[in-house]
């Protein structure tokens, strides 16, 4: 059971911006999204940027977000990511929001927003990329695609082979996600970028569809980095 903070304050924000999030809801979008299979508890089709807008018009609460977050709603999730404070954010809460990743719009938008400001954040990856549940993968290897220039070698030699290892299984996400993180250690130097290609290289003949994909995105940012 969730439980939150009530104040008449924090009733009328959520009331207000309940209210905000209705009168900017697109149906069609919020349908699509649903025939793709981007599934919520319940979805308003409300564009990202307007999204951004209404958080903006708020403070950094963390009372507000977690009320935010525990409605389940798709744009008060994403909206609860832009309005909590990072300093007292806690490992436990991360873990916590982590569990309800099942979308990667979620997981990009929650990443981006919040998770990547922690000071903790590099050990998050680091523990989320050894998880047995995909979608907390998945989250590890985006949020490394964020955090990447804070890694230490040692971090490195814990990531990257991991993301190798899992590159074998068959979800367009979380190969999505691998091939992202390792294109974006391709950044930190050369020789760290150098080292991922020879331990991929063999997916050229051997490897599934995903590892062919992590193979060609790493080798074009090596391309466009100009080491390649």
């Amino acid at each position: 059971m969730n439980y939150y903070i009530s104040t008449p304050e924090l009733d009328a924000q959520i009331t207000e911006i309940s209210q905000k999030i209705r009168l900017s809801m697109n149906g069609i979008v919020s349908e699509q999204m649903t025939e793709k299979g981007i599934l919520y508890k319940k979805n308003y089709g409300v564009a990202i940027p307007r999204i951004k807008e209404i958080a903006s018009e708020y403070s950094p609460n963390h009372d507000l977000a977690q009320r935010l977050w525990n409605m389940k709603i798709r744009e008060t999730m994403i909206m609860a990511s832009l309005l909590e404070p990072s300093a007292n954010y806690s490992v436990q809460l991360a873990n916590e929001w982590v569990q309800n990743f099942n979308q990667i719009e979620l997981v990009e938008q929650v990443c981006m927003n919040l998770f990547a400001r922690l000071p903790f954040a590099t050990s998050l990856c680091s523990k989320w990329v050894h998880s047995e549940d995909i979608w907390i993968q998945i989250s590890g290897f985006i949020l490394a695609a964020r955090v990447y220039k804070e890694f230490n070698q040692e971090q490195l030699n814990y990531i990257i082979p991991k993301a190798i290892e899992v590159s074998t299984i068959d979800n367009f996400h979380l190969y999505k996600a691998i091939a992202l993180c390792l294109s974006q250690i391709c950044r930190k130097d050369n020789e760290t970028a150098f080292a991922i290609l020879s331990k991929i290289n063999e997916f050229q003949e051997v490897g599934s569809i995903g590892q062919q994909f992590i193979l060609a995105d790493v080798k074009q940012e090596m391309l466009f980095l100009g080491i390649l």
